[in-house]
């Protein structure tokens, strides 16, 4: 009963906050086309389409876990004040469709940046659940990118050249991204990634043939991993010999230090990317040098042959 109190207020209070929203959009207004994005990767393929053409916002502050996040009344002005609005899709931003619903497609472009992309599931208590995290495969960050500059190219046709000529150049990195971890994953002594965060890497393990295991059933980081889940995380190391035991860049990593403790095995990060610190975004830190950093770590725990 408590439980659906709390969702009649939570609804009333979302509606009410959109509509007072609609009354207060002069005071966020821009005569430059504004571009807002919801998690950083989504932020960071935008700023390597337009460059300086085009403002690009990014709603969740750094150091936030976009699972969690819920939207301030700021950042729903600005999504409605935008000329686009770009998110990940429904699995992701459970918040989106909400504000998507009473924005005015007229004036607010609306991008689904997982168009076109084989969403993976995750079955969770027996109810299919799809994997958000799309932008850890490198030839899924080029789709993005393609639905992407779609978007840019439909507000500000003027500069369409450009933002191609931009998004080309951008997709040939990732190309070569690609590469690099194919040769990561064809000259490593181990083909296991342990990691004791939440199950974040399934594209990456899916698209290039490795196996990725997690004490954590689900995707989301309100789920707790059981303590039969850690010991089998320990079996397994204990089983391949691997020597690195992986954790999650923005949250305290008690789990991994259990089984560094358990086991001896080092700890190092691996970076799902899905947002970064606020010192990462004052240093400007990209998505690609993110990955890179990834695959130095890997070859550190995997044993790369080179």
């Amino acid at each position: 009963m408590k439980f659906f109190k709390y969702c009649i207020t939570f609804s009333f209070s979302f509606i009410f906050l959109l509509m007072f929203s609609s009354c207060q959009l002069d005071e966020y207004k821009n005569d430059k086309i504004t571009v807002v994005t919801t998690i950083f990767p989504l932020y960071d393929f935008t700023r390597q389409i337009v460059k300086d053409k085009i403002d690009v916002k990014l709603i969740l502050p750094p150091g936030y876990e976009p699972h969690t996040f819920d939207p301030k009344p700021r950042s729903i002005f600005e999504i409605r004040n935008a000329d686009m609005f770009i998110y990940t899709g429904e699995f992701l931003e459970v918040w989106a469709n909400k504000i998507i619903e009473v924005l005015d497609e007229d004036s607010v472009t609306v991008i689904n940046s997982s168009q076109g992309i084989g969403l993976l599931s995750h079955d969770e208590n027996h109810h299919a659940s799809y994997d958000p995290h799309i932008w850890l495969d490198p030839n899924n960050a080029i789709i993005m990118v393609d639905n992407i500059l779609e978007g840019i190219v439909k507000i500000d046709p003027e500069n369409k050249q450009i933002y191609e000529q931009n998004a080309n150049y951008y997709k040939d990195e990732l190309e070569k991204l690609d590469l690099a971890y194919r040769d990561l994953f064809e000259n490593t002594r181990y083909n296991t990634i342990i990691f004791s965060g939440h199950f974040v890497f399934g594209y990456l393990a899916n698209r290039y043939g490795i196996e990725y295991i997690s004490p954590y059933k689900g995707f989301s980081p309100d789920t707790l991993p059981t303590p039969r889940k850690v010991q089998e995380l320990i079996n397994v190391i204990h089983s391949t010999g691997v020597q690195i035991i992986y954790y999650e860049e923005l949250i305290e990593p008690r789990v991994a230090r259990v089984i560094s403790s358990e086991t001896g095995v080092k700890m190092l990060p691996l970076n799902g990317a899905g947002n970064i610190s606020k010192e990462d975004f004052n240093q400007n830190v990209t998505y690609l040098s993110i990955m890179y950093k990834n695959i130095d770590n890997l070859k550190k725990g995997l044993i790369y042959n080179e």
